[in-house]
């Protein structure tokens, strides 16, 4: 130990003697020679440059520190890792941070190549003012490799760290401004426990990735890199749940653009130009939060004594040379009723996006019951099944019926009460409008019988919505049907972009029509033509907005049968063919002992037996399709 000492002693009055007898002048010429035969490059990064603030400083920060964990255990024997690493947590990130302490060191393996950071503090005690840099050395070789790649990936991958891990926050107006003291959103609601159709949501989750990562995409065709959502449905079908699901997934904060609450469209231009990048705005029940005029149905504003944001004004806002000024921006609108907005704000470049949400489904009850019971299976799932597609329960409704009770079978029993109290309700009301209208013509005939000749063929039918009733007439023949149709599907034309009565009923009749040529007809005897035309008019009548895409999956599913249908028209042939000759060789046999030819009777008997299995099997397939239809 004194040996230690004194050697330490030593060294301090030799580098003390060192100081005095060269200048300082002299010592940086000598180390300035030496750095000139040394392969190793350093840049230094200030805290400042051009007297602002270096964003490169600030981005070395972010990088170092969400890659200290990971460079602390890879390098640890390079001797590349860290002694002592600071650690915090602020109210504007969701996760710890990690930084270098002074003067400590770390490497990082960049394409093979080591990149040494240093971390440099120093003090001034007279001024108290202290300086702050980073020293990235490498081998002078790669300086175009670091300058090109290495710090472009630095800035790159720092945003995505600050992006992936900064607290979404939530913005209200107050006063013509956003309010200054934005609210931390801690919203649990995520894509994987969001009860959703499994394909509508995959379907979403994928378009939101697509938009994120498209910046040169949308550079590359010339559009602003925004993107329009318009969610409709019933109420409590899940809406605001989707749109904090999307902020979660992609971290964006969410700005609530009430716009009662705007006085003006030269404010509303203001509060778009104070909206951040990677944020969502949100306008919700954009057909009710003030009156916008349909141009499209001359709807006026007279009644409205204050408007407030005109229509001219909000197109300009969210699609006009103001929604330059901002990227990687989603608008969310909202409604209960889309027929109510003017067609100028649904078309693409607005609302890019046309998102239904229904009533629950099966698929979105197994969700929740994952959710809410931690059940995945349970014999009352069938019956469950039965009851949902026609109950017109929101998923909002199917939830709070599964927070009742803590027992899963109890629970089950109580939301199957529940929907088959939605189904009678639901079927009283039909029925009950029907005889109103029944009656009601019956008296108008017994009133004046001539003036009831002109459609001894039709049936009228009321759909009755939140707040309004709509009348269809279609083919009395076709009336059972449809009535089908809409206690299991409900009112499939309410969101169609044509609105004339006679020709939503004209739509009603084509669905009823392949629905009645789909249930007459014999599998093995529908042509491909046929098929393929009513396909087609599927497809017409979605490009209307009539919501049939349940029998587009019909269709789809058999077509697959097609093929199947005409292998059992052979396998009835070879059957009667097999009949006929069994009866024909139990003639030849009756009468004489003739051992071959009863074989061959047992052989065509145990084939037709086959045959018969494979014929049911098929017809018990096609009855099963047949029977999804409504």
């Amino acid at each position: 130990m004194a040996s230690v000492l004194s050697l330490l002693g030593a060294f301090t009055i030799f580098r003390s003697t060192i100081r005095e007898l060269i200048p300082q002048e002299l010592r940086e010429y000598l180390w300035n020679l030496t750095q000139r035969f040394s392969s190793e490059f350093t840049l230094v990064i200030e805290r400042t440059h051009d007297s602002s603030s270096n964003s490169l400083f600030k981005a070395a920060a972010t990088y170092l520190g969400g890659h200290v964990l990971a460079s602390a255990t890879v390098f640890d024997s390079t001797g590349g890792s860290p002694q002592r690493v600071l650690v915090g947590k602020s109210q504007n990130v969701r996760n710890f941070t990690y930084a270098l302490d002074k003067n400590s060191e770390i490497v990082d393996l960049f394409r093979g190549v080591p990149m040494k950071w240093k971390f440099r503090l120093d003090s001034n005690a007279t001024t108290q003012i202290e300086t702050r840099w980073y020293e990235l050395c490498f081998n002078k070789k790669h300086a175009e490799m670091v300058k090109n790649r290495y710090l472009p990936h630095v800035l790159d991958t720092a945003k995505r760290l600050k992006d992936q891990t900064r607290t979404v926050k939530f913005h209200i107006i107050r006063r013509d401004w956003w309010c200054p003291s934005a609210v931390n959103i801690d919203h649990p609601m995520t894509f994987e426990t969001l009860a959703m159709d499994v394909d509508l949501k995959k379907n979403i989750v994928d378009d939101l990735n697509s938009f994120i990562n498209g910046k040169e995409y949308y550079k590359k065709i010339g559009r602003v890199w925004k993107r329009g959502y318009l969610l409709y449905g019933p109420p409590g079908t899940g809406k605001s749940s989707l749109i904090a699901a999307m902020a979660n997934h992609l971290n964006f904060d969410i700005y609530n653009l009430n716009l009662s609450a705007v006085k003006s469209d030269s404010v509303l231009d203001d509060l778009l130009l104070q909206v951040s990048n990677r944020s969502i705005i949100v306008v919700e029940d954009i057909d009710c939060t003030i009156k916008l005029q349909n141009r499209e149905a001359g709807e006026q504003v007279d009644s409205f004594p204050r408007v407030q944001v005109t229509l001219s004004g909000l197109l300009n806002a969210i699609d006009g040379l103001l929604s330059c000024c901002g990227n990687e921006r989603i608008i969310v609108f909202t409604t209960n009723y889309k027929e109510r907005i003017d067609p100028s704000l649904l078309r693409a470049g607005r609302m890019d996006r046309h998102i239904f949400l229904s009533y629950c489904t099966f698929s979105t009850f197994r969700q929740l019951a994952a959710n809410y019971l931690d059940i995945f299976n349970h014999d009352l799932f069938g019956r469950v099944e039965e009851l949902i597609a026609n109950a017109k329960a929101s998923p909002a409704e199917v939830a709070g019926e599964l927070m009742k009770r803590k027992d899963p079978e109890d629970c089950l029993e109580g939301l199957i009460a529940f929907l088959e109290s939605k189904v009678s309700q639901a079927r009283f009301q039909i029925t009950s409008i029907e005889d109103r209208r029944l009656e009601e013509k019956n008296g108008i005939r017994r009133k004046n019988d001539t003036k009831n000749e002109d459609s001894p063929n039709t049936t009228t039918f009321l759909t009755v919505g939140c707040d309004s009733v709509s009348e269809y007439r279609v083919k009395a023949e076709l009336a059972p049907i449809l009535k089908a149709v809409f206690l299991k599907h409900g009112n499939i034309v309410a969101n169609s972009s044509l609105n004339s009565m006679q020709c939503l009923s004209s739509l009603l009749e084509v669905v009823c029509g392949i629905i009645q040529s789909l249930k007459a007809v014999k599998f093995e005897e529908l042509t491909e033509v046929e098929l393929e035309s009513m396909i087609t008019s599927v497809r017409d009548l979605e490009s209307l907005k009539v919501e049939v895409g349940w029998l587009g999956k019909r269709l789809d599913e058999i077509t697959e049968a097609l093929p199947l249908a005409k292998h059992c028209s052979s396998l009835k042939e070879e059957r009667s063919k097999n009949l006929q000759d069994i009866e024909k060789m139990e003639k030849e046999v009756k009468g004489c002992d003739d051992e071959s030819k009863s074989l061959k009777i047992q052989e065509t008997k145990a084939r037709t037996e086959e045959l018969s299995e494979k014929i049911s099997s098929i017809e018990t397939k096609f009855n099963q399709i047949r029977g999804r239809l409504p």
